[in-house]
């Protein structure tokens, strides 16, 4: 079974009320969340965690790349509380089904000499099913690096077809899912695409496909520190969204398993 054909089995086992339809999430790469509607518990999770990774970061040694946090169970309270709001309004307003977390990231951007890494233009290349969801622990504005997507002539996030959806179609990606600056500039000359950053104050939401074609920016003022929960599908509930038994950090590697119904535990 491939990712495309489990997540059609996990819509079909979804009771709850939800109107989205299949094609809504295959054609929507960027959505904001409104993180301002999810309650006072919801956000005052965010300012916790905004003010716990902040005193960890500026007392953390500089990385050549960004600065990482490698344990998330320390704020294992907080990132339940922001999970158990969040979670369910991707299934019911994104998805269409039961989703759990696989990956939690907490980072902070740094300003770099050359760009590198996820400061180029790329792509996850995990199947098109998972979804990243970044919460801005900092206010972030043009200087401080603001997430950058691309954009096509029409406004809509524009996403690459990734090389992995299952067992049988498992392969690397080309230039290892970096999209050289040539083909960006060829697109926005030929096509009208454009490219569109991300920026507003501590706690904005957005959820985007991995397969977008995106870059963070290097830090030019100030800093950014950022909250990333990757959503996956699974055909039933799980018992808690994040679980140490499969949620993991830095400390594993980000690329999805070959077998989508390798799931939570169900």
């Amino acid at each position: 079974m491939n990712y495309s054909d489990y997540y059609v089995r996990c819509r079909e086992n979804y009771t709850s009320s939800t109107s989205v339809k299949l094609s809504d999430f295959y054609n929507t790469a960027v959505v904001k969340i409104p993180h301002l509607s999810f309650g006072e518990e919801y956000n005052q999770s965010i300012n916790n965690i905004a003010k716990k990774v902040k005193e960890f970061f500026d007392t953390t040694e500089q990385d050549d790349i960004m600065l990482k946090c490698d344990d998330i169970w320390q704020y294992r309270d907080d990132l339940k509380t922001v999970c158990g709001t969040l979670v369910p309004y991707l299934e019911s307003e994104r998805y269409g089904c039961h989703l759990y977390v696989d990956k939690i990231y907490m980072y902070r951007t740094t300003s770099l000499q050359n760009r590198q890494s996820s400061y180029l233009w790329h792509y996850d290349n995990n199947p098109l099913q998972f979804v990243k969801n970044l919460i801005y622990l900092t206010d972030v504005n043009e200087k401080n690096s603001p997430f950058e997507y691309l954009v096509d002539q029409f406004g809509d996030g524009v996403m690459a077809n990734p090389t992995r959806n299952g067992p049988d179609h498992w392969l690397p990606a080309p230039n290892n899912s970096r999209v050289p600056q040539s083909v960006i500039d060829n697109l926005k000359s030929k096509k009208g695409y454009t490219t569109k950053k991300i920026v507003g104050k501590m706690g904005l939401t957005f959820s985007f496909n991995n397969d977008t074609i995106h870059r963070v920016n290097p830090i030019e003022e100030g800093y950014r520190d950022v909250l990333n929960i990757r959503v996956r599908p699974c055909v039933k509930a799980p018992p808690s969204f994040i679980d140490p038994r499969w949620t993991t950090g830095f400390e594993k590697t980000g690329t999805a398993d070959k077998d989508p119904t390798i799931s939570w535990g169900e």
